[in-house]
């Protein structure tokens, strides 16, 4: 079972400082997207400690998916449907401008 962090909600880094990278942070888990050949990717991985365990990737050929599985996996890791919606629009916008 995996320990859950008592914040589940921690600021995403600034665009700048990710080097254009979409990452958000809560629930236990770290999610980092890409834009890489054409496609998006997202990591999750579990936080335990200082490092990252059980990392999945996902690849997704269109905007909508990735921003739809960031939505997914926040409201799994936080069980609130308002704050993984918003950050579902965010992990879109940035998307957008990734591949520009």
């Amino acid at each position: 079972m995996h320990e859950f962090a008592i914040n589940a909600v921690t600021p995403s880094l600034p665009a700048s400082t990710a080097a254009g990278l979409f990452t958000w942070r809560g629930g236990g888990i770290v999610l980092i997207g890409t834009h890489e050949d054409g496609r998006w990717v997202l990591a999750r991985g579990w936080l335990r400690n200082d490092r990252l365990e059980h990392v999945r990737r996902w690849t997704f050929a269109q905007p909508i998916r990735f921003s739809g599985q960031v939505r997914r996996l926040v409201t799994e890791a936080n069980g609130g449907a308002a704050h993984a919606r918003d950050e579902g629009q965010r992990a879109l916008a940035w998307a957008e401008t990734a591949s520009a």
